[in-house]
């Protein structure tokens, strides 16, 4: 985060690199979902910044077209961003309007505040040609501070870029929010692919004084849960697991925003419960 300290406005910055390259493993999502999933990655986590409580903040693109779902998490701890996500859209070849590849959707955004155990979602309906302008629409609904916002995703990284303007902006300089937008403009998509923030902060507002904060880092977390999957089998029963195993040959569990399944043979069944089966 950075701010624009003679003129109240605030900024946000995130690059994800070698994380999200580790996140395309064996994902084989084509390259447009790749983008889709990624903008949604760079737009949450620029979002997962500014909450003040610990807790996970969940975005979801929901509809009725080529994109069956796109889910994308974030874990907000003390010092860091743990993020995880899936995208289910095999025939998304191209997206010329964003509200054509989820017909009648929406977007959520849900957090649940881990302090007071609740959750607070809004939602907003998918109206727009591109992800970037579908949550720079959601952000003047739902921060009611003019915003600008920048994403952009390939298969080897994500980058976001989002200012915001504060109350107190006018009052500091009447001109700042205008000269800021003008500067702001001129931003190419190939500089924000390839220009770190200090660079892109430099061309652009070099006459501006800047106050930059110690960055939070932003991970792909997708740590083996089959310890918590062994409490779900054993709410099936050993019965329901047997039978199972009896008609498929194994019992799988799969865990989609990580592209992970977790096979169980009767003989991993029966070690769980501790009890022989009775086959």
């Amino acid at each position: 985060t950075f701010l624009f300290d003679q003129l109240d406005i605030r900024g946000r910055y995130v690059r994800l690199t070698s994380e999200w390259q580790q996140w395309q493993t064996n994902r084989h999502t084509t390259p447009v979902a790749t983008q889709l999933l990624g903008e949604c990655v760079a737009f949450l986590a620029l979002v997962a910044i500014d909450v003040k409580s610990l807790g996970k903040l969940t975005l979801q693109l929901r509809g009725h077209g080529q994109v069956k779902t796109l889910v994308v998490q974030c874990q907000i701890d003390r010092e860091d961003l743990k993020l995880r996500g899936m995208i289910e859209a095999p025939e998304l070849k191209q997206v010329n309007f964003l509200s054509e590849a989820f017909a009648d959707g929406d977007l959520a955004l849900t957090l649940y505040n881990e302090l007071t155990q609740t959750n607070y979602q809004s939602i907003v309906p998918i109206e727009g040609d591109s992800a970037t302008q579908v949550f720079a629409d959601y952000l003047s609904q739902s921060v009611q501070h003019p915003t600008i916002l920048w994403l952009m995703a390939d298969e080897q990284q994500v980058t976001g870029l989002l200012l915001e303007k504060m109350p107190d902006t006018d009052a500091k300089d009447p001109d700042g929010w205008q000269r800021i937008n003008h500067l702001a403009s001129t931003l190419t998509d190939e500089e924000l692919r390839d220009c770190s923030l200090d660079t892109l902060l430099h061309r652009l507002f070099h006459e501006e004084v800047i106050q930059r904060y110690q960055p939070t880092p932003a991970i792909y977390h997708c740590p083996d849960e089959r310890d918590k999957l062994i409490e779900v089998i054993r709410s099936l029963g050993q019965d329901e697991c047997e039978r199972i195993i009896s008609e498929e040959g194994k019992l799988i569990m799969s865990n989609e925003l990580c592209n992970r399944n977790y096979v169980f043979s009767l003989a991993d069944v029966q070690g769980i419960f501790g009890i022989p089966t009775k086959h």
